[in-house]
């Protein structure tokens, strides 16, 4: 039997000492030379934001000063909401998100795309300076056939000012705060360019679909979009605005989705003359090919009973599929003082990926670096066999900052696709995904 899988936790420092980036426009066409940017920072009680400034021409210096406005205004100039603030016991938590111009706007040819470091400086009103330097990729809003291989791979648009419609303004769709879980349907607009588009006898000429994912600041998607999803696009050269879509509207908390922060994720296709897929396109299996065109912060603040602790996916497990099984789960944190009371569990196994699934749970913690088991669980299986459902669970927390773990025996049969995935676990009404699973031949 495989040894069970070691919760992980995350490292929160940066927030104290600079900026946490949640998302930000990370990758765009010169045509769109914008700032879109989100972050968090922990601050001492009751200290404010006093201004920020960014990098204009991503010189290194934070020269042009953006102004704070209303939460939710979503206006088209240099600006900062506050859209979230959080009273810790011991500090404030600070989410932000900023945008304005930015002058990028050089044809990187011949190379394909050129970085530029956006600098972004937080002013507190107690005199510190916070600063990160996210990373923005331009890409070429031109191509000839003379140009090297990769210029003129498909790109994106970054929706900005009055030009592609949505409410109140195109760009709308970057820090958009919902309270109660829905998106309307004019936020994430996707418009495909593809500047070799119907270019006789030349790579990457044909592009009519993207693929996109709305994903959790803790890198687990939406149930929206549990894997990259394929969305239909007409690909073209100009920089009309005609041939845009729109997603429809989303209900994260009808959906089951957790609060926080998403990023909106969208990846490019091309086809080659001969309908084979291109190589110029970016890949869904790759994050970091990922244009981010919008984000929302799901700030639902109803009163919930049960919100005394935290879920989150424990360590990767490998499997080899036919093979032996593994330990899967979830970290339990307890986020206040006093005893958490018993919790269902209910953990869903993804349909298609072939995953075999034992009906007992496993509570324990990591004592001395090893496993030690507290309890086990007999569940119920759901009459679909996708879900299994454990009731009156004590999660073995005792205070504040305790940790336990839940995990659930897994295997992978003889034709289970290869490649990532994961469960799904609900503990009372919070939802995590599990340790990520990656199937292998061997």
């Amino acid at each position: 039997m495989a040894t069970p899988a070691t919760p992980q936790g995350g490292d929160t420092d940066v927030e104290w000492t600079g900026i946490r980036t949640l998302g930000y426009a990370n990758r765009f066409a010169v045509w769109d030379s914008e700032f879109r940017y989100d972050g968090r920072i922990r601050v001492p009680m009751g200290v404010k934001i006093k201004t920020i400034r960014y990098s204009y021409t991503g010189n290194g210096q934070a020269g042009t000063e953006a102004i704070e406005v209303k939460r939710g205004r979503g206006g088209i100039d240099q600006e900062y909401e506050v859209i979230d603030l959080t009273f810790l016991d011991d500090s404030d938590l600070i989410t932000f998100t900023l945008r304005g111009d930015l002058n990028v706007d050089a044809d990187p040819r011949p190379a394909y795309s050129r970085t530029y470091p956006i600098r972004v400086d937080v002013i507190l009103d107690n005199g510190d300076v916070r600063t990160v330097n996210p990373q923005v990729e331009v890409v070429a809003g031109a191509w000839q056939k003379s140009d090297p291989e990769k210029v003129g791979r498909p790109f994106v648009r970054l929706p900005y000012d009055n030009n592609w419609g949505g409410t109140p303004n195109s760009q709308a769709g970057f820090g958009f705060v919902s309270d109660n879980g829905r998106i309307p349907g004019d936020k994430f607009i996707i418009d495909l360019v593809n500047l070799r588009q119907g270019e006789p006898d030349v790579p990457s000429n044909g592009s009519d679909h993207v693929y996109y994912q709305l994903v959790h600041e803790d890198g687990t998607p939406s149930r929206f979009t549990p894997t990259p999803q394929v969305q239909k696009a007409e690909g073209h050269r100009d920089s009309g605005t005609g041939r845009k879509v729109t997603l429809p509207a989303i209900d994260l908390r009808q959906l089951g989705d957790k609060p926080g922060y998403y990023r909106f994720l969208v990846w490019p296709q091309s086809s080659n003359p001969d309908g084979s897929v291109s190589s110029l396109g970016w890949d869904p299996a790759r994050a970091e090919d990922a244009f981010q065109l919008g984000s929302v912060y799901y700030r639902y603040t109803a009163a919930r009973p049960q919100g005394r602790f935290s879920v989150s996916p424990g360590g990767p497990v490998n499997l080899v599929r036919g093979g032996a099984s593994g330990y899967v789960g979830v970290e339990l944190q307890a986020v206040a003082d006093g005893g958490v009371p018993p919790q269902k569990v209910r953990v869903t196994i993804p349909q298609g990926k072939g995953l075999q699934v034992a009906d007992r749970l496993i509570l324990g913690i990591v004592q001395d670096g090893q496993w030690k088991e507290l309890g086990s669980y007999q569940g119920t299986l759901s009459p679909d066999g996708q879900s299994l459902t454990f009731d009156g669970i004590d999660l073995v927390l005792a205070g504040k900052g305790s940790k336990s773990g839940a995990l659930i025996e897994v295997s992978a049969a003889a034709g289970a696709p290869l490649g990532d995935t994961s469960l799904s676990f609900q503990v009372g009404d919070q939802i995590s995904a599990s340790s990520l699973i990656h199937v292998a031949d061997r």
